[in-house]
Parts: C-alpha cells; sequence; structure tokens
C-alpha cells in the first residue's frame, strides 16, 4: 500500500501541462489506432504509404510521440479522417 502512496504523490508532482501533453499523445496515438482496425490496416500498411519504417509506426502508437503537425497532417491523409480538430 505504501509504494501505492509514493505513485499517487509522484502523478501529483507532475506539471499540469506535462499531464495534457501526455493525454494528447495518448488520444492521438488510440485514434491512430482506432482507424487503422476501421479500415482493416496494419502498422506496416501505415508505414508503406507514408514511408516510414514499421519500427516508427509502432513508436507512433506507443503513445509517447511528440507528433509535429505536419506528420498528422500526413496520417490524416493517408487515413482519410482529420486526427485532430480545432474549434
Amino acid at each position: 500500500m505504501k509504494s501505492t502512496n509514493v505513485f499517487l504523490e509522484a502523478i501529483k508532482n507532475i506539471p499540469v501541462d506535462i499531464q495534457k501533453q501526455s493525454s494528447f499523445s495518448f488520444a492521438v496515438s488510440d485514434k491512430i489506432y482506432q482507424l487503422l482496425t476501421e479500415k482493416g490496416m496494419t502498422q506496416k500498411d501505415l508505414a508503406k504509404k507514408m514511408g516510414k519504417t514499421e519500427a516508427e509506426v509502432s513508436v507512433w502508437l506507443s503513445g509517447q510521440h511528440n507528433f509535429t503537425l505536419k506528420t498528422l497532417a500526413k496520417i490524416s491523409v493517408v487515413l482519410e479522417e482529420d486526427l485532430i480538430k480545432v474549434c
């Protein structure tokens, strides 16, 4: 139980902007995975269409990648659906 408390305390000390960035990263990765599944595509298929390695796409789907807008736009084009929407 003590280790749980240490973990919860550590989370409380993470700056809010870093928490938000992490949340965004996982949301984008989840969306890419969802679209791949819906379209019957594999990571290998996405990598090939984007001119990337399968390993790079795997990193994207890990939820820890810091995407550029350029990369998000390319993925959106390949998957034929916007990954992000700005109001």
